[in-house]
C-alpha cells in the first residue's frame, strides 16, 4: 500500500509525463476495447478464456482479470473505417470460438461470446492466469466482494488519440463535463453496471487538473504515479496517448459502438478548438 500520509508539493512531473506516449500522426484516430463474457449453451458464464486465447498473442484479443472475459481491441483507425474494423474483429472472434467448439476440448460444452453488461452474482470468480503474475498479486489483498464486482461487469472503452500532453489535458478538462450525459447514453442495465463498478472504484468520477504538476500530485496520492492504468476514472488520459471514455456498457451492436465513438471524437474535436 502506498504511503500517502505526506503529500509532496512542487514536484517535477516530467517522469510521470514520460509514461504517456503521444503520437501526432494518430491524433483524433479511434480505438475501441470491447469486452465480452464467455457463456455455455445454458447461458451460464464460464471461465474458458485461457482456452480461447493463444499464449503470447495479445494484439487483437486480450485477457481481463476474470477468466470468464475476453477483450477485443480495434484501432487506432479513422472513424470512417471503424464499422468495418469492428465487423472484421467480430468475425475473427467467432472463428476462435468455432475452432474451440470443433476441437476435443469442446467435450466441456459449446461456448459463445455474450455481451450482457452484468454477470450473475454467483458467477465463477476464477482469475485469468496472467503470465506476468500481476492479477495473482492483485487479488491477494482484494476483498471478495470487490473481486466479485470486478468480475461481474464488462464494458466498451473508446479511445480518441491526442497529439501531445498539452492538448490532452486541455481536452480532458473539457470533456469530463460530459461524463454524466455519456453515462446515460452508454447505459444498458438501468445503471446497475456503473453501481457495481463503483464498488471496485469508488473514486471513478473524473476531476479537472490545472496542469500536469497537479495531475502528478493527485496520481501520487491515489497511487497511479507509477502506472496510469491504476487510474480508474470513467474518463482518463491513458498511457497510450488518448482520451479514454470508460462509461459505456457492453453491446453486440456495432452501430451503437460507432455512435458512441463519433460522440466522443466530436467532443474531443470541439475541445481542441
Amino acid at each position: 500500500m502506498k504511503d500517502t500520509s505526506v503529500v509532496r508539493v512542487n514536484i517535477d512531473p516530467s517522469r510521470f509525463m514520460g509514461l504517456f506516449k503521444f503520437d501526432t500522426s494518430k491524433s483524433l484516430m479511434v480505438g475501441v476495447e470491447r469486452e465480452c463474457f464467455i457463456v455455455d449453451a445454458d447461458r451460464n458464464i464460464v471461465p474458458r478464456a485461457p482456452h480461447i486465447l493463444v499464449s503470447g498473442e495479445n494484439i487483437i484479443f486480450g485477457y481481463e482479470l476474470s477468466a470468464c472475459q475476453i477483450e477485443s481491441r480495434i484501432g487506432p483507425c479513422d472513424i470512417g473505417n471503424l464499422s468495418d474494423d469492428l465487423n472484421k474483429v467480430d468475425g475473427l472472434l467467432a472463428d476462435r470460438f468455432s475452432k474451440y467448439n470443433d476441437c476435443a476440448m469442446s467435450n466441456a460444452g459449446i461456448i459463445r461470446p455474450s455481451y450482457i453488461e452484468v454477470g450473475q452474482e454467483d458467477m465463477p470468480l476464477d482469475v485469468y492466469p496472467d503470465p506476468s503474475g500481476r492479477y495473482q498479486e492483485l487479488v491477494k489483498t482484494m476483498p471478495r466482494h470487490v473481486l466479485q464486482a470486478a468480475c461481474r461487469v464488462i464494458g466498451t472503452h473508446i479511445h480518441i488519440g491526442m497529439p501531445d500532453h498539452t492538448v490532452a489535458l486541455k481536452v480532458y478538462n473539457q470533456v469530463i463535463g460530459r461524463c454524466d450525459w455519456l453515462c446515460s447514453r452508454g447505459n444498458g442495465s438501468f445503471g446497475e453496471r456503473l453501481d457495481i463498478y463503483r464498488i471496485v472504484a469508488p473514486d471513478c468520477d473524473p476531476r479537472p487538473y490545472q496542469d500536469w504538476g497537479e495531475f502528478y500530485r493527485e496520481a501520487c496520492i491515489r497511487g497511479f504515479d507509477e502506472d496510469p492504468r491504476k487510474c480508474w476514472t470513467l474518463i482518463r488520459i491513458s498511457k497510450h496517448g488518448t482520451i479514454e471514455f470508460r462509461m459505456f456498457g457492453a453491446t453486440s451492436s456495432i452501430k451503437r459502438i460507432v455512435g458512441w465513438a463519433k460522440l466522443c471524437r466530436d467532443f474531443c474535436l470541439d475541445a481542441m478548438g
